[in-house]
């Protein structure tokens, strides 16, 4: 299925989100909460149903408690 070129609704959340994939930038969930988008995961599904190739890639990222652990990494495939 082809997405459509812009399926959102402009200064939505979804059209915020894939502005920022569709940049060739990546957004993890810690980002979107950031940017005050708190159902990252339901957005990147709508997304995902919209026929964009959104993937995730679980990358090692080191805590503030110096262990090591793994977070997801969003972006367009």
């Amino acid at each position: 299925m082809k997405p459509a070129a812009h399926p959102f609704k402009p200064n939505s959340q979804n059209a915020e989100i894939l502005a920022i994939l569709q940049s060739g930038k990546s957004l993890t969930h810690y980002q979107a909460a950031q940017m005050g988008i708190m159902g990252f995961t339901s957005r990147i599904n709508e997304i995902r149903a919209a026929g964009f190739p959104v993937v995730c890639t679980m990358t090692a990222h080191e805590n503030k408690h110096g262990k090591t652990v793994k977070r997801g990494v969003y972006t367009l495939a």
